[in-house]
């Protein structure tokens, strides 16, 4: 059950309270909609974050992508991109980052396990690796993180693995089987589709 009142490390000022939503508000820490349902807010300081969002850690150690240095879950101070998506980063919105290397992460990303196991490919667990192909479920083109089988030398997209599925003109699910031309698997347009993929797995 979750907490009704919680200290968060985004709104020093104020404890959050467990809120009911009826109306659809936008996540201070994510920068996603929230829709009906529970989250936590601030009333006199208009700020809201979903109920997940607030148990990200101000402190990352160890993410697979990037285990040199501790990631600092802040606000971005401009527009970027997410270094495992390559979906937007908008500025005000909070990231894991590195401030020695640069190296940045949407929340929902940082929470992506290093391996997993798919249907797709039920021979051997499969691991994220940055790379450029085909992924062999969809041939569509990957740019970004995938999961990669090595001694079959076959990569998933992330999403394909995961197992989100098209809604076509919804802001929860980006259009998976779109034309190639700049979506989720070639570059940057669909950026609820990993999103949910992630989400449907927590």
């Amino acid at each position: 059950m979750a907490a009704r009142s919680v200290a968060h490390f985004a709104h020093p000022a104020h404890e959050l309270n467990l809120t009911s939503y009826t109306l659809p508000r936008w996540c201070d820490l994510c920068g996603d909609r929230i829709s009906t349902g529970t989250g936590y807010s601030c009333r006199p300081c208009d700020f809201d974050v979903h109920e997940d969002c607030a148990k990200y850690r101000e402190t990352l150690c160890c993410f697979f992508a990037h285990p040199w240095h501790d990631l600092t879950l802040s606000r971005a101070a401009a527009a970027s991109c997410c270094d495992i998506c390559r979906e937007d980063v908008a500025a005000g919105t909070f990231v894991y980052r590195c401030a020695p290397c640069g190296f940045a992460v949407h929340p929902r990303c940082s929470r992506l396990p290093q391996t997993a196991r798919s249907d797709l490919h039920p021979g051997h667990a499969l691991t994220a690796v940055p790379a450029v192909g085909t992924c062999a479920a969809c041939r569509r083109p990957c740019y970004v993180w995938v999961y990669r089988c090595g001694p079959c030398k076959v990569d998933l997209h992330i999403t394909c693995v995961q197992g989100a599925r098209p809604s076509c003109g919804s802001s929860d699910a980006g259009a998976i089987a779109g034309d190639g031309a700049g979506d989720q698997h070639g570059a940057r347009k669909d950026k609820g589709s990993l999103r949910a993929a992630i989400e449907s797995r927590l």
